[in-house]
Order: C-alpha cells, then sequence, then structure tokens
C-alpha cells in the first residue's frame, strides 16, 4: 500500500452539509423542561383553585338556600303563631262581650221576675190577711193583747179603741185581762174590724188592719195600699 492510500486512509473523508445534517439529527439533544413543568404546574393549581372556588361557591349557595328557607320558615311560625294569638284573644274579646250582655239580661229578666213575683207575694199576703180577717171573729184577740204587752207600756188611763163588731170578742176573751191591767174600751167605727188602737196620757199605738199592713208590704220593699 502506498504512502498516499494510508494517508488517505488516515485522514477522514469530508462532509457535505446535508451529511452533517442528517448524522447530526441522530444525536441525542438535551432540552430544558423546566419552564414547561413550571407551566405544567401553575395551569393545574389554577384548576384546583378554580375547582375549589366553585365547589365553594355552590356549597355556599346550598348553606344561604338553608338558612333563608330556615329564617323563612322560623319569621313565617312567628308571624302565624302571632297572628292566631291575636285571633284568639279579639275572638275571646267578643265572647266576653256577648256574655257580659247576656248576664245584663240576665240580670234585667231577673230583676223583673223578682218584682213580678214580689207584687205578686204581696197581692197574695193580702187576700190571705183580709180572708183571715173575715173568717175569724176572733183575729183581734191576738192583736190587742200585743198592744197591751207592748213596750214600753202605755200610761195614764189607757184606752183600747175597737170596732163596734169586735165588741162581743172583746168582753168574751179580753175583758178581765183589760180591767187588771187598768184599761177601758171604746168602739169607734173608724176602726176596721180586726184591728185596734190604743190610746193613753204616754202615747198611743196605731195597730188598724191599714197601718199593720203597711209595716208589712214596707217589710216587703212594697208601697201598697190595704
Amino acid at each position: 500500500m502506498s504512502d498516499a492510500a494510508t494517508q488517505n486512509r488516515g485522514e477522514k473523508a469530508p462532509v457535505s452539509a446535508y451529511q452533517r445534517w442528517e448524522m447530526a439529527s441522530f444525536d441525542p439533544v438535551t432540552v430544558d423542561n423546566s419552564a414547561a413543568e413550571q407551566a405544567a404546574l401553575e395551569a393545574h393549581l389554577r384548576r384546583i383553585e378554580e375547582d375549589a372556588h366553585a365547589h365553594g361557591v355552590a356549597k355556599g349557595h346550598v348553606a344561604g338556600q338553608a338558612l333563608g328557607y330556615q329564617a323563612g320558615f322560623e319569621q313565617g311560625h312567628a308571624k302565624g303563631f302571632e297572628d292566631g294569638r291575636k285571633e284568639a284573644l279579639a275572638q275571646a274579646a267578643q265572647l266576653a262581650q256577648i256574655a257580659d250582655a247576656f248576664k245584663t239580661a240576665l240580670q234585667a229578666a231577673d230583676a223583673a221576675i223578682a218584682e213580678t213575683l214580689a207584687a205578686l207575694a204581696v197581692d197574695i199576703a193580702q187576700q190571705v190577711v183580709r180572708q183571715h180577717l173575715a173568717l175569724d171573729p176572733t183575729a183581734l184577740v191576738a192583736v190587742a193583747r200585743e198592744v197591751i204587752a207592748a213596750e214600753p207600756e202605755l200610761a195614764g188611763a189607757p184606752t183600747l179603741i175597737v170596732s163596734p163588731a169586735d165588741l162581743p170578742i172583746v168582753d168574751s176573751y179580753l175583758k178581765d185581762e183589760l180591767e187588771s191591767a187598768g184599761w177601758t174600751v171604746r168602739p169607734d167605727p173608724a176602726i176596721e174590724r180586726g184591728g185596734c188602737k190604743a190610746h193613753a196620757a204616754t202615747g198611743e199605738i196605731d195597730a188598724t188592719n191599714a197601718s199593720r199592713w203597711e209595716r208589712v208590704a214596707a217589710a216587703l220593699g212594697r208601697s201598697k195600699p190595704w
């Protein structure tokens, strides 16, 4: 082998521009991935933040709705209770007015009934007394004895004044009592049978039927003539 050939084998042959690019394209290339990874990380973090924000908004919206519903329910419940209470009070007041009106009407009715009954009782009592005096000729005896025994005792020529129709009764039932007590008897046509008067120096007693009846009627709260 010649020196030229040897020299040619020892030196590399020059390559073209195309060959250099093609050969270089298969060589390993070192790429700086730090910027891309940072961008991807930032994008991921933004998505997480956006998701969290969206979740918080949704949760807050639900919570707000729940609170609003609860507040509305409580407010509506309180208003309904207050309205019911006011309505109950109004109805109670109305019932109280009705009860008062009924009570007043009942009292008026009771008063009217009581007045009617009192008048009827007085009328009946008067008729009973009249009938008693007409049917019992000795009715004067009890009245005269009350007059004689009245306190304070009449003194100074006491006199018993009776109806002329009652003189036989006085003689039959009261003569001895009157004489022993110092009484005298005098008839008076103005005296109705069954009644009497007593007259003395110390005073007089009216026990006629009309006077006794007026006292009875007054005790019953009535004013009804005999």
